[in-house]
């Protein structure tokens, strides 16, 4: 069995991290909108509307502590996010040091 099998084999999700989370885009900061779909069975599908289009990142993941674990099966290579749920329900997410913060929403990107 290969890395990429034997890490969704493995894969273990936190049941309040399941679902479809909005980018919370600060006012200061104007972004592109972005949202992140963790579904039950360890697989991520991270969307960001780029112009008119979306572009959409299929991945897996698994939660270690307040940790997730992701890896991109057409380029394999582990990353490492922190993450912890706000008092008011939001997730935040911390990656290199830069924090983004999620609300949970309806699905908006297409479907994959």
């Amino acid at each position: 069995m290969g890395f990429l099998g034997r890490f969704f084999k493995r894969s273990s999700s936190t049941p309040a991290l399941v679902g479809c989370w909005q980018l919370v885009l600060p006012a200061d900061k104007p972004g592109e909108p972005a949202e992140a779909e963790f579904r039950a069975d360890g697989q991520l599908v991270y969307s960001v509307l780029s112009g008119d289009r979306w572009q959409i990142m299929k991945l897996l993941y698994k939660v270690d502590g307040d940790t997730i674990l992701t890896d991109q099966p057409s380029s394999p290579h582990e990353e490492r996010t922190r993450f912890a749920f706000e008092s008011d329900g939001t997730l935040m997410l911390e990656l290199g040091g830069q924090r983004s913060l999620y609300k949970r929403g309806p699905k908006v990107a297409p479907s994959a």
